[in-house]
């Protein structure tokens, strides 16, 4: 796929809605918009009609139609917005949501575009011009800027390219002010904002590593895990920050990468956390 990734490339999807469309919990058998979720099936092809990227199992061609029936295809979920989640449909997370070649749907405009307004079984065919596409071509050097990777716009230089990847550096400037992108697992957190918001600054960096220096600006009311919330306090000092956290001693539903989890939290000590799960 080298050509597709790192050339311009005009090309042509195919898309249906999968399955109902999802404002957050609930089922909406309505029309897609902004914010709502939704499974689809896809086939992306380019002007020769050769496929590069499907929804289907098999090798297909770019008619082909999308019955279940006849074929094994896998719904690519995607999120109707350009920025990460606060919410999620039950069982669904921030990792379920899908990529066409490595690019979110809203990333081609022209089909994102044309998702909206799309109901449950229907079908349409999208074409993508190049620069609304792959876009340009990708060389070593190449100064770009995205928000796609800390969540804040950043600066980052493309160091090297193999196959279908890139490396990259990010390229701070000194006495930089940033929000610390935080994570739960590979999930990100941003509900209202990541834990410390405008609180750390690019101490240094050279070619392979940046320092960090984070001033907590919010001590108390801290939430580190999400089912309980406002839950954790911190303390810091010059070199280290600390948290404890004291979860109520009560019920408790825990729910990660489409699982969950019911308890109850038995005791609190300083070192731990006894929780008796239910079955």
């Amino acid at each position: 796929m080298k050509e597709v990734t790192k050339g311009l490339i005009a090309l042509v999807v195919v898309v249906a809605i999968a399955s109902g469309i999802y404002g957050y919990e609930k089922l909406d058998e309505g029309t897609l918009k902004e914010g709502d979720f939704a499974e689809i099936y896809y086939i992306g092809y380019l002007k020769n009609n050769s496929v590069f990227s499907s929804s289907f199992q098999e090798n297909v061609s770019y008619d082909t139609p999308f019955d279940d029936h006849l074929y094994n295809l896998t719904p690519l979920k995607l999120f109707m917005g350009d920025t990460i989640p606060t919410k999620y449909p039950d069982g669904w997370t921030y990792g379920d949501l899908g990529f066409i070649e490595g690019m979110r749907p809203y990333e081609f405009p022209p089909l994102y575009e044309a998702l909206k307004g799309m109901k449950k079984g229907e079908e349409k065919t999208v074409n993508v011009d190049a620069k609304d596409a792959f876009g340009m071509p990708v060389e070593n050097g190449t100064v770009f800027n995205t928000s796609m990777i800390f969540g804040f716009n950043a600066t980052f230089e493309i160091t090297s390219i193999g196959g279908v990847t890139v490396d990259i550096r990010w390229l701070p400037e000194e006495g930089q002010i940033i929000t610390m992108p935080q994570y739960w697992y590979d999930t990100p957190v941003q509900d209202p904002h990541w834990l410390w918001e405008d609180a750390t600054k690019v101490v240094s960096f050279n070619n392979t590593h940046v320092t960090l220096e984070t001033t907590p600006n919010k001590l108390d009311n801290i939430t580190l895990y999400p089912w309980w919330e406002g839950d954790s306090t911190v303390h810091y000092n010059d070199t280290t920050i600390s948290s404890v956290t004291t979860p109520p001693l009560d019920n408790c539903t825990i729910s990660y990468m489409g699982y969950t989890i019911y308890g109850r939290v038995l005791n609190v000590t300083d070192d731990k956390i006894r929780i008796e799960y239910y079955a």
